[in-house]
C-alpha cells in the first residue's frame, strides 16, 4: 500500500467500516480501528489486530462489498 493510499484509508475510512483482509488463502473479516505510526488496527473475533503498511494491498469495492485488503 502506497503512503497515500495508507493517508486516504486513515483519513477517509469512519472507525468500525467492515473491511475484508486476505491472507495466505484466509479472508479475515473486520472492523476498521484506526492507524497507528505506519500500522493498520481492526478488530476480528473480539481481539485487535495490528496489520504493517507494507505488507497491504489497497483495492476499494462498491456496495454490497466492503473495501478489500491483503
Amino acid at each position: 500500500m502506497t503512503e497515500k493510499e495508507f493517508q486516504k484509508l486513515c483519513t477517509g475510512t469512519p472507525s468500525g467500516t467492515t473491511l475484508l483482509f486476505h491472507y495466505k488463502g484466509s479472508v479475515i473479516r473486520g472492523r476498521f480501528v484506526g492507524c497507528a505510526e505506519d500500522e493498520i488496527v481492526i478488530e476480528a473475533n473480539g481481539r485487535h489486530h495490528v496489520w504493517p503498511r507494507e505488507l497491504c494491498d489497497y483495492e476499494e469495492s462498491s456496495f454490497p462489498f466492503p473495501p478489500s485488503y491483503s
